[in-house]
């Protein structure tokens, strides 16, 4: 599967609204004016793409959906894994296999949260007890990760799932959910009108919402 960014672009050429589109179409599908030889009144520019590879993000707290990737297999209820890149961006994650780092394959379309010092080289490695779905998983080793780390950008002593994720799984994850929204929706249909005061793409809470709820529940975090 084609994991490239998809390119989508989002223009605008009258006052209905904007589209988006992986190509710029002959007419606009809002008021039908031939764009060859109108003006548009915004510029086409790209979307900008949320997802990146593990390895192009060092000393960061990376994200990505436990099976699948994010543009094609992501549903509200899917479990989301999360892990941590050294200064190398080589990735650490404790899964059922334990705690480990051979896995850069399958870190090619995540999510990235910089809150690591940039002078980290080494990750600790507490004593893990036996994985657990609610108890012991990747979300409780980024957390004691950070603690031991303590990162100047925030308090880690209070830190715990609820926080953690309020803090910096939402927000990355909000837009996310916007941008794999348009995405499929163009994968149905060569342009996306998005017309004034009526919107298709998910508001912010409802993918906080969304997104907050899977993270903080599902068992294999």
């Amino acid at each position: 599967m084609n994991l490239d960014p998809p390119g989508i672009v989002c223009y605008e050429h009258c006052a209905l609204g904007r589209l988006f589109a992986f190509t710029l179409p002959p007419n606009c599908d809002l008021c039908g004016a031939d764009l060859e030889d109108a003006p548009l009144a915004q510029p086409p520019f790209r979307v900008p793409y949320p997802f990146v590879r593990a390895s192009q993000v060092p000393c960061c707290i990376v994200i990505k959906p436990t099976r699948g990737d994010f543009l094609h297999d992501y549903r509200n209820n899917s479990n989301l894994h999360i892990g941590v890149t050294d200064s190398e961006g080589r990735v650490y994650e404790y899964d059922f296999e334990g705690l480990h780092s051979d896995g850069a394959a399958s870190w090619i379309q995540c999510l990235a949260v910089p809150i690591i010092s940039s002078n980290t080289n080494d990750t600790p490695d507490p004593v893990w007890k036996e994985y657990r779905e609610n108890f012991y998983n990747c979300y409780t080793f980024v957390i004691k990760f950070l603690r031991a780390l303590r990162p100047p950008s925030f308090c880690t002593k209070d830190l715990c799932k609820t926080s953690f994720c309020d803090a910096f799984i939402v927000p990355v994850t909000s837009s996310a959910a916007k941008y794999i929204s348009v995405y499929r929706s163009l994968r149905e249909r060569e342009v996306l009108p998005v017309p004034r005061n009526n919107t298709i793409i998910l508001r912010k809470k409802e993918a906080q919402n969304i997104i907050r709820d899977n993270a903080i529940t599902t068992s294999e975090l």
